[in-house]
């Protein structure tokens, strides 16, 4: 089991089926000591970011830690996402996650897809993860984005539901890893997680990085310290650059 997620859907993501209350209880009931929300970026459909929660919400468990993040999405080819940059600004955003989504092409091609992420990271320090890199629908060269990824302090996802739900093969997360590894790119073990149940789940990718090899040291939210650790040593970047 994951101790601290870094990639839980509530729902003000349309995919998302639970309330933030709802992922609480969950959690304390597992025995996690955390989770980050990440509902996703305004240019999905249905995306909804909430002021309030942003702005106003406390956990009332104190045994769970709740950080408030969002995932965004890719808008163009020059690097541009849509980072809620209002709440950026209030200095109300924990965490910030890029993934590529259907709001995005498909069938641009591998360099494209690199292409694209990269320009990202480096137009955009606020940047934390890059999520599920091995979606089969937008495939990304492993070893230019672990590269690019470890320059600039940003971890890599390992996507426990894109192959607990067989959207991804799993030898591409084999592929990923691996690039991780002999790039020295760290990575968060994530859940994903758009249902109840989901959360805090790492079963169908924890064996891959035994099999690899990959060392814990390298997983950015291999425990609650580590997960802290790293959210607050990239807490400088929330900022916007032109």
């Amino acid at each position: 089991m994951i101790q601290f997620d870094l990639h839980v859907h509530s729902i003000f993501s349309q995919c998302g089926i639970h309330t933030v209350l709802e992922l609480l209880e969950q959690a304390k009931m597992i025995g996690m000591k955390g989770f980050a929300v990440t509902d996703h970026g305004l240019t999905l459909p249905g995306g909804r970011l909430n002021g309030p929660f942003f702005e106003r919400f406390k956990s009332p468990c104190p045994d769970v830690k709740i950080l408030k993040g969002v995932e965004c999405n890719l808008l163009d080819e020059n690097g541009n996402i849509d980072a809620p940059w209002f709440f950026i600004k209030l200095k109300v955003i924990d965490i910030v996650l890029l993934g590529i989504h259907p709001n995005t092409h498909k069938k641009l091609g591998i360099d494209a897809y690199t292409d694209m992420l990269i320009a990202a990271i480096r137009k955009n320090p606020c940047i934390d993860i890059i999520t599920h890199p091995n979606d089969v629908n937008y495939p990304v060269d492993y070893k230019r984005l672990a590269r690019e990824a470890k320059a600039a302090g940003v971890a890599v996802e390992l996507n426990n539901s894109k192959i607990m739900l067989a959207r991804a093969d799993i030898e591409s997360a084999y592929d990923l890893v691996r690039a991780c590894l002999d790039e020295g790119c760290s990575m968060a073990v994530n859940s994903d997680t758009h249902a109840i149940h989901e959360l805090g789940l790492d079963d169908s990718v924890r064996p891959i990085l035994k099999d690899v090899g990959f060392p814990e040291e390298l997983i950015v939210n291999r425990d609650e310290e580590s997960a802290l650790e790293f959210i607050e040593s990239r807490r400088k970047n929330k900022v916007k650059t032109d």
